[in-house]
């Protein structure tokens, strides 16, 4: 048997035990758990299909009002990546360590993560008002929104220009997400205190504050790291071993 697929057995057939767990967990809900429960995916994509623009080029979202350009510098940090890559391998030199791969990662989850949080936005997902609490696709948006905030940053690769090793990019990206997550929680609980009446009342709870600033920083930190290292470092070192 070839050593490499020998390898590969106990990860297919941990792969088949989910897969499997997966229809098990979906099938022994009740009906009745999903009569009240919107069908999200229909919902995002006729979103996307009837209000194109609205789900590409705005981010509605933001303490102290409406954050409208915040797409502005999130396509401009992709388009940089890719002349930059361009350009590098025009000149054989590295100004950012990106593959074509994680260009094409980058891109789509730019794409995704907009118009997710803004369907997210339009159809009022983030607030449950049956539980008077944020709702649970508030939990997916803190998520996304980190995730491609550092995968922007990561490739800017400052241990070329600083002397760090790869490594410590971890450190430096859950710093700076940490930064973010607090000062953007802070601006929320200030701006129910400066702007009380809204036509929405909203709190900033501690304990969704707290799970908002640990998804942000922490959760926000492993993806965006995990899927550099996979998509840049482990591939380049792999095109370099088969070439």
């Amino acid at each position: 048997m070839d050593e490499r697929f020998r390898l590969w057995i106990p990860f297919v057939f941990l792969f088949g035990i989910i897969v499997a767990l997966c229809f098990v967990w979906y099938f022994t809900f009740p009906p009745s758990a999903w009569e009240d429960t919107p069908n999200y995916l229909q919902m995002y994509l006729g979103f996307v299909v009837n209000r194109p623009i609205a789900s590409f080029l705005t981010v509605s979202t933001g303490p102290g009002g409406t954050v409208s350009w915040a797409f502005i510098p999130t396509y401009f940090l992709m388009v940089l990546h890719i002349v930059l890559y361009l350009v590098g391998k025009q000149k054989e030199m590295q100004y950012t360590l990106v593959t074509k791969y994680y260009l094409i990662y980058l891109v789509s989850l730019g794409l995704f993560a907009i118009s997710f949080q803004n369907a997210s936005q339009h159809y009022g997902w983030y607030w449950n008002p049956e539980l008077n609490a944020p709702g649970y696709v508030d939990t997916w948006t803190h998520i996304t929104s980190p995730w491609l905030l550092g995968a922007l940053l990561v490739p800017f690769a400052l241990e070329k220009y600083l002397g760090w090793d790869r490594g410590f990019m971890w450190i430096f990206m859950f710093l700076v997400l940490g930064i973010i997550a607090l000062g953007w929680e802070i601006a929320e609980t200030v701006d129910v205190q400066v702007r009380p009446a809204q036509p929405e009342p909203y709190f900033n709870y501690p304990m969704d504050s707290l799970k908002d600033i640990i998804m942000g920083a922490g959760i926000g930190t492993i993806l965006s790291c995990w899927f550099y290292e996979r998509l840049v470092t482990d591939l380049g070192k792999e095109v370099l071993a088969s070439g």
